[in-house]
């Protein structure tokens, strides 16, 4: 017999005994008075009360043992209830007070064990959830995942962004209702109708600009070969595009380029050959043009071979204390000559006498040669050329700016590029490789810094250098007192 049943037994026996023990008190007290019509006044009422206060004896009992049941089982019991309501609606952190061993105090103490149990899985269910949401949303790539009805149910953060969509307009609707691209419908009942992987190099146009994508089309199936539906994955390759085209104008420019003086060289040397050796004016000539065109191969495999350097990983700079203000008179100094026999004027324009920094001084002094020769080599005669040193409390600027022929808006994104040129014709009549913009960008990034151009045609152009007053020694960033 459980306690419970133990309690109940014994409620009853004393209910049982009260009322008994009553009823034989009033009937020895009938019985000590022979009739019960001879009874007189008194008598009834010492019965009366008798039995009135067996009856209250009775009801206190029954209320204590009442309150006592209701304190070790039924308020237990209805804890224990409330809690598991409230775990069926989801609420894993409710737990019921135990302070028993006995079968209410069990009861409690299992569904506090299933309480910390279901939390438990709860937690990490819904980890596992977060870990898959930040995994979707930040893949890298676009998703959509097609139920089998042929409905969306997913789009994540990186479709919306690249395509620029309302998910509102997408969600629960039919793929090929809001799918404008027909290669991607069709590619998506592809997958349906043969259960099997696929994939398209797909062109897809978004606004002002057209984007390359690899699209991967997989077939969802579930336990029991269940069809759950499709996942369409969506790679931007716009960029391995746009570096493909780049080796290939690279490969095609320098064939280009070497070709030139290649076959001038090959040109004037079978000449010299076929008789015009004997002409001694003819064979000055033509070996002076030989010896420019082997200057100029010389001079672009150099600066190939010195891009090739600069582009590598390992490539480091030569940090030291630079004080630009004399390094950029000695460039100046050394252009003077070419500056004077076009008639230019040089300028140079400084508040400081002294800008420190931390950079390599042979690289930097490559870039300004570069950046003030080129000024010289496309500013006419009678032109004005001013090279301007800024010192800012965090950075430099050096200004480099002329009155020379300018660039049109739509080539200055491009003009750093290898072997672009604005104008081929005048640049490899000046002797340019197309190459020395293209160095000066990556040595200037190489010290951390920027470069920038403002430019309009006729009225010149200007190109702004800036480079941060920080040491990168050590892979440390240091701020340099100004002294």
């Amino acid at each position: 017999m459980t306690k419970l049943g133990t309690w109940l037994f014994t409620v009853f026996i004393t209910l049982m005994c009260t009322v008994l023990v009553g009823i034989g008190i009033l009937l020895g007290q009938l019985l000590k008075n022979d009739l019960m019509d001879a009874l007189n006044e008194h008598l009834k009422i010492e019965i009366w009360w008798i039995f009135s206060f067996s009856l209250g004896i009775t009801v206190i009992i029954i209320i204590i043992l009442g309150l006592r049941i209701s304190s070790r089982y039924t308020k237990p019991i209805k804890e224990a209830t409330e809690v598991a309501l409230e775990l069926a609606h989801g609420n894993y952190r409710a737990r019921t007070k135990v302070d028993r061993f006995d079968d209410a105090g069990i009861l409690g103490s299992s569904i506090n064990v299933l309480a910390e149990n279901l939390q438990g899985l709860s937690k990490a269910q819904e980890m596992q959830q977060d870990r898959l949401s930040v995994l979707i949303e930040n893949m890298g790539a676009g998703l959509i995942l097609i139920d089998s009805r042929g409905y969306i149910n997913l789009i994540n953060k990186g479709y919306i962004d690249i395509f620029h969509i309302d998910p509102k307009n997408y969600l629960d609707k039919l793929y090929y209702e809001v799918l404008e691209n027909e290669e991607i419908c069709h590619l998506v009942a592809e997958v349906f109708r043969t259960e099997k992987k696929c994939s398209k190099h797909l062109l897809i146009p978004l606004i002002i600009e057209r984007r390359y994508f690899v699209v991967y089309g997989v077939p969802i199936i579930g336990t029991n070969n269940v069809w759950k539906g499709v996942l369409l994955v969506f790679h931007d390759i716009t960029e391995l595009k746009k570096l493909e085209q780049m080796r290939k104008d690279f490969v095609a420019n320098v064939s280009h380029e070497l070709k030139t003086p290649v076959t001038s060289i090959k040109g004037f040397a079978e000449t010299l050959l076929d008789g015009a050796m004997n002409n001694k004016d003819s064979l000055e000539a033509f070996l002076s043009i030989i010896l420019k065109e082997s200057d100029r191969l010389q001079t672009l495999i150099q600066e190939l071979l010195e891009l090739s350097k600069i582009e590598q990983q390992g490539f480091q700079l030569n940090i030291q204390e630079v004080d630009l203000y004399p390094l950029l008179n000695e460039v100046i100094k050394l252009l003077e000559g070419k500056a004077k026999a076009k008639n230019l004027r040089l300028e140079f324009y400084s508040k400081q006498k002294q800008v420190l920094i931390n950079a390599d001084i042979d690289r930097l002094k490559q870039v300004f040669i570069n950046l003030i020769g080129n000024a010289i080599t496309y500013t006419p005669a009678e032109g004005d050329i001013k090279i301007i040193l800024l010192d800012y409390e965090e950075n430099v600027r050096i200004h480099v700016k002329d009155t020379g022929v300018g660039i049109n808006k739509e080539d200055i994104p491009r003009i750093f590029e290898r072997f672009y040129r604005v104008d081929r014709a005048r640049s490899r009549n000046s002797g340019g490789t197309g190459l020395g913009l293209a160095i000066v960008k990556h040595l200037i990034e190489a010290h951390h810094g920027s470069i920038s151009v403002r430019s309009k045609m006729g009225e010149g152009s200007e190109f702004i250098i800036e480079l941060k007053k920080k040491n990168f020694l050590d892979g440390e960033e240091k701020w340099i007192r100004k002294s």
